[in-house]
């Protein structure tokens, strides 16, 4: 069985075997990021957060991490995320002054 005609029904085939890989794999890709975000409030203690900007596929987002080991996406609008996320930045900030502050003797 031949499956090419001539060049240009080979170079045609080769074209639409190459888009289909391409689309088959950018779908199955696994993405760092945040894609989705969640409104509900977190009820577990919270150690870290960090922002992530909108660059699709990923959204605008505050990923926070808690003390379980868990990633969680949260809306950057929501009024509980911008206090949560303020208060671990002046914690943040509280620490680096004590650290770099320190007198030696």
């Amino acid at each position: 069985m031949q499956l090419c005609y001539g060049p240009m029904a080979c170079l045609a085939l080769f074209a639409v075997v190459l888009s289909l890989t391409a689309t088959d794999t950018d779908a199955n890709k696994v993405h760092n990021c945040c894609t989705k975000v969640s409104k509900q409030k977190i009820t577990g203690l919270i150690i870290g957060a960090r922002l992530q900007k909108k660059a699709l596929p990923c959204v605008n987002a505050v990923i926070f991490e808690t003390e379980d080991g868990e990633t969680i996406c949260s809306h950057w609008k929501e009024s509980w995320v911008r206090k949560a996320f303020f208060q671990l930045e002046m914690a943040r900030k509280s620490l680096d002054t004590r650290n770099t502050t320190a007198t030696y003797p």
